[in-house]
């Protein structure tokens, strides 16, 4: 399960490697949770807890991917970004799963081969990788960003498994 933080709006996504042998991912499911920019930080924070507990309870992935906080303008948009990381984690740590952070440009780096690719670009990437179109589902930006963060981990994870030096 990929999460691409966000006080306002939150993408998650989730695919599988067992469903073919190659460990090639499939997609699962994706989408993102809205919170009302009006509402108070720990309103939005339990609108998201809630959200993400039923995510992963229906889904029940095995992993969490998520993205690291690089830079920030506000000081407290950045620790609002950081209570919204936090909520995943837990989530995370209650349902016995493993946290991997990935920075916004390993990741573009991952699925476009250049670092400040577009938004646009990586979701396009993703359809792709996942052999979507864009027909066949809804898929934001946010959304598109956390099935990413899943891609890039599961390429990541194999490399580092086939080099056992990589830490």
């Amino acid at each position: 399960m990929g999460i691409d933080p966000g006080t306002i709006c939150c993408g998650y996504g989730i695919v599988d490697t067992n469903k073919r042998p190659s460990s090639h991912p499939v997609y699962i499911s994706s989408g993102e949770i809205r919170m009302n920019k009006k509402d108070a930080l720990p309103a939005r924070l339990k609108i998201l807890f809630d959200s993400l507990k039923t995510t992963i309870n229906t889904y029940k992935p095995s992993q969490l991917c998520i993205e690291k906080i690089f830079y920030h303008k506000s000081i407290p948009s950045a620790l609002a970004l950081g209570s919204t990381r936090g909520i995943a984690m837990l989530l995370a740590a209650e349902n016995s799963m493993p946290v991997f952070e990935y920075n916004a440009t390993e990741l573009k780096m991952a699925l476009t081969g250049y670092g400040r690719a577009e938004k646009r670009q990586v979701r396009d990437m993703v359809l792709r990788i996942l052999n979507l179109t864009s027909s066949d589902t809804a898929m934001t930006e946010d959304s598109a960003d956390a099935l990413a963060l899943c891609i890039c981990h599961i390429n990541s994870s194999k490399f580092k498994f086939q080099n056992p030096s990589i830490k």
